[in-house]
């Protein structure tokens, strides 16, 4: 009897707080006031923070009134899109404040590289292992996360990275400051993550594993033939509440390596990396067979 095909696997990690042990914004924002010495790009950046946690609490208040959050799939994927417009008008706060006008793609790389170097930029144990047995090493491109990356030892195909990017960047210009023009590749909310996934599914018959950390990936969690959230012991507060919407929606998540593969509990959590190549490689997830994308 003929063998079988092994069935192929396409892995989509986000970045922040998945790859790495915490978001990494901040130290962009930190790698272009270095930049600009004269600018005062960490004033303009505290309003801009200071801004969007008012603008998230108010709209979060007005969508579920008094904490009252849904307890449907449907409802949460409507809270969800709903709160996309506070993402874009942070965004637009960010252009408007010319917090990266004038970064280079050199400035990146090389704040990038001291970032990792110096531990304010650290990757997940085993994280560095596991995309090394997935990813075909070619040439960086794309630039924080990919200098972020190449810094820690894994250099990666740009054709892997879904990210948005400052515009001038990748044509090697000084920076307008503006994040994902108009007309180019935008990942501003948990919506936007699955579009790409749905695109990646499409293109063929691959299971696909998501891995994820935070509430913006729920969306993708679910809709993956395995989700895989990230949790740290205690969890953070993003972790905390991606677990608490998994819980409201009656969504079972036990631990990855207490999982036997069926598919009665198609969303787990693991604590690192390693655990995630531990379970892999006992339910026969073929890296050579791999492709992988990367998305924030």
């Amino acid at each position: 009897m003929p063998t079988k095909p092994r069935r192929s696997t396409h892995f989509i990690l986000d970045f922040d707080g998945t790859i790495t042990q915490s978001d990494t914004l901040n130290t962009l924002v930190s790698i272009a006031a270095s930049s600009k010495p004269e600018f005062p790009t960490q004033e303009r950046w505290k309003a801009v923070v200071d801004a969007y946690i008012s603008d998230y609490t108010a709209t979060l208040e007005k969508l579920a009134p008094n904490g009252k959050f849904p307890t449907t799939v449907g409802g949460e994927k409507k809270l969800l899109r709903d709160l996309k417009a506070v993402e874009q008008r942070s965004l637009d706060r960010v252009f408007e404040a010319r917090i990266f006008e004038g970064v280079t793609r050199e400035v990146i790389e090389e704040g990038a590289e001291r970032a990792v170097r110096g531990g304010e930029v650290g990757v997940r144990e085993g994280c560095v292992g596991f995309m090394r047995s997935i990813l075909a090493s070619k040439e960086d491109k794309l630039h924080f996360i990919a200098s972020c990356l190449k810094a820690a030892g894994v250099l990666v195909d740009p054709a892997v990275i879904l990210a948005n990017e400052l515009e001038g960047i990748a044509e090697e210009r000084a920076s307008t400051g503006q994040i994902s023009p108009e007309g180019s590749m935008k990942i501003v909310s948990s919506g936007d993550k699955l579009q790409y996934l749905e695109q990646i599914r499409e293109q063929g018959t691959a299971r696909i594993v998501y891995i994820g950390d935070s509430w913006p990936d729920i969306e993708c969690l679910l809709a993956a033939d395995v989700g895989i959230c990230i949790r740290d012991e205690p969890m953070g507060s993003s972790q905390r509440k991606l677990a608490e919407a998994l819980e409201r929606l009656e969504v079972a998540c036990p631990r990855i390596l207490d999982h036997d593969g069926s598919a009665q509990s198609q969303v787990v959590w693991a604590k690192d990396f390693s655990e995630i190549s531990t379970w892999l490689e006992n339910h026969r997830f073929e890296a050579e067979s791999t492709r992988a994308g990367t998305a924030v």
